[in-house]
């Protein structure tokens, strides 16, 4: 099982991903599609990941599970738990009305053009997010470092990040295009269908190597460098397209090779990684956390 999760379980999830793409298409059931494509696929990850993951050290246990990743789920709603996936009917209800550049086109020139300018708004927001300096930045950093405060990755860890940085910030970087371009709502079911795949599977406690589709989109080889408690090494910051960092020099691939440890640490002023309401708190200038809670 571990070799046929490190060669071909990627291409089993792209290919069921796809197959519920051609079902939304036929049937014009884009959120029915989106929904069970999403929840079979999360189900899957986690017994997997359950079974046979990667590092024992950032497997789930109750006590990640109950003291942090469900105050996080049960804050951020439904948009949160549902992740990339969730905001995939809000864009498809967005985009019908609205008529623009893209207007018209091609469908495969939409969704190429949609996923480049998607990574492009996240990748500079993501950047920007990852800087000290002014008040601005310091608040996006703060909002932002919350997601990085877990000292492991597994698929439900990914809903542990601030409603500011996952709602505000996702929603303008993945809605605005649309009033802009003008996509066409079959546009943007085959987009979102393909950034919730792999946002989901970027998180995986699991040994699931892409191989050269590292090149072109983001997985948990390369996103896992992301979450390094080494800054130095916590680059990668594409979502679903690897190209930007690339392009940027921040491209960091290790095959077979992984970070020594993840997360941040309490001792340099960042909340525990289960301490959820000093973590809301958090981008507020809050402080008294309690570092002796956060063993583990």
């Amino acid at each position: 099982m571990t070799s046929f999760i490190r060669r071909d379980l990627y291409w089993v999830l792209l290919a069921w991903d796809l197959a519920w793409v051609a079902w939304g298409l036929a049937t014009g059931s884009f959120q029915l599609a989106n929904a069970i494509a999403g929840g079979t696929m999360v189900a899957t990850l986690l017994v997997l990941e359950w079974r046979f993951p990667l590092e024992r050290r950032w497997r789930m246990t109750k006590r990640h599970l109950l003291r942090r990743d469900i105050w996080f789920i049960g804050v951020n709603g439904l948009v949160i738990a549902a992740l990339n996936f969730g905001l995939v009917g809000l864009s498809i209800a967005v985009a019908a009305p609205i008529e623009g550049y893209l207007t018209g086109k091609p469908i495969v020139v939409q969704v190429v053009t949609g996923l480049l300018v998607f990574e492009l708004l996240q990748y500079t927001i993501h950047r920007f997010m990852h800087l000290d300096g002014n008040a601005v930045l310091k608040f996006l950093w703060r909002s932002h470092a919350i997601h990085h405060l877990p000292q492991q990755l597994y698929v439900v860890m990914h809903a542990v990040f601030h409603p500011f940085n996952a709602i505000v910030v996702r929603l303008a970087v993945q809605l605005t295009p649309l009033w802009i371009l003008g996509y066409d709502p079959t546009a943007v079911f085959i987009m979102g269908s393909i950034i919730g795949l792999h946002g989901t599977i970027s998180h995986l406690n699991l040994d699931l190597r892409m191989g050269f589709m590292n090149y072109v989109f983001v997985g948990p080889e390369l996103h896992r460098y992301h979450h390094s408690a080494v800054s130095a090494e916590a680059v990668n910051y594409g979502a679903t397209l690897s190209i930007f960092d690339q392009l940027l020099g921040t491209f960091r691939y290790t095959p077979g090779r992984d970070p020594a440890s993840l997360g941040l640490d309490a001792r340099d002023g960042y909340p525990g990684q289960h301490q959820p309401l000093d973590a809301f708190a958090f981008p507020f200038g809050r402080t008294g956390y309690h570092l002796a809670d956060d063993a583990g």
